[in-house]
């Protein structure tokens, strides 16, 4: 839980932020509840991920004389989920199944009809290998990315895209602390119970060793690949991004964590299960990345 508690810290400071003074007022430390930890990985020799979330059903990733394939369920499942959020694909107003058919994509091996990873990516899907343990994730958009932003991004890159003020990360590990748009006013509860109230940017992000490790937004302007937003409710955001993540309950929020490939998406919902913050991070909490 170590990394959880650090991220935590930074997530959750609801404070008058002085930004002339390159600092944060009040800064506050969260107690973490443990809630659930979503579905365990499964007991296959490969594991295959769409958009983070694991997948049960649709097979093992294959490789056959040196070539990656996934199921054809596997295939149509991307396929379809792809066209959700991008209606150019050329597939987008037809079966899923009907246009890997038409065009040649489908493939038997063993009896088992698959579809190779390079003709998914071909179609605009991403996909990535990973060793030990071995898992294939596919996604069906730059999931670390809030606009034209993505974690990993130089200073200059971020400075090129978004109008950000800058301070240096005194007492942090971080180099630099940004701060970009109108402050917004976030309440929560302290660790002895207590409501407090402070304020907090349209977007906060920080820089560590010249490269973007998160960006947290409160603003409507800002939304997540899969089209999540401050304002939508936690339902939209399972529908969205899926049913298996990590929940905590951090200083009277509801916190739906999930787990993609490189980094991780945290939604911060009040009381009504309504999202107030969304933060994108270049890590994943310590016994449960993939």
């Amino acid at each position: 839980m170590k990394k959880i508690a650090g991220i935590c810290f930074v997530l959750f400071m609801a404070c008058s932020w002085h930004i002339e003074q390159a600092q944060a007022n009040v800064p506050f430390q969260s107690e973490v509840q443990e809630t659930d930890r979503g579905a365990e990985p499964n007991d296959n020799e490969h594991d295959l991920y769409i958009d983070g979330q694991l997948q049960t059903y649709a097979g093992s990733p294959v490789f056959e004389n040196g070539i990656l394939y996934v199921s054809i369920q596997a295939a149509v499942q991307v396929i379809n989920e792809k066209a959700e959020i991008d209606q150019d694909v050329p597939y987008a107003e037809e079966s899923a199944f009907e246009f890997l058919e038409e065009n040649d994509y489908i493939e038997e091996i063993e009896e088992q009809e698959v579809v190779r990873v390079s003709s998914l990516q071909e179609l605009g899907i991403q996909a990535e290998w990973e060793d030990n343990p071995g898992r294939l994730h596919l996604e069906t958009a730059d999931l670390l990315t809030v606009d034209n932003l993505r974690i990993g991004d130089t200073l200059n890159e971020v400075d090129e895209k978004l109008d950000v003020h800058w301070n240096t990360g005194y007492g942090q590990p971080a180099d630099y602390i940004g701060f970009h748009g109108d402050m917004h006013e976030f309440t929560y509860q302290d660790r002895y119970g207590e409501e407090r109230t402070g304020d907090v940017p349209d977007m906060q992000l920080e820089i560590t060793d010249n490269e973007l490790t998160y960006m947290i937004f409160s603003s409507s302007d800002f939304e997540t690949a899969r089209g999540v937003t401050v304002g939508d409710s936690l339902f939209d955001v399972r529908r969205a991004h899926g049913s298996e993540y990590i929940e905590e309950t951090i200083d009277g929020k509801t916190v739906h964590i999930y787990h993609v490939n490189g980094g991780s998406l945290w939604f911060i919902a009040d009381d009504n299960n309504d999202v107030e913050r969304i933060g994108i991070w270049a890590f994943q909490i310590e016994g449960y990345e993939r």
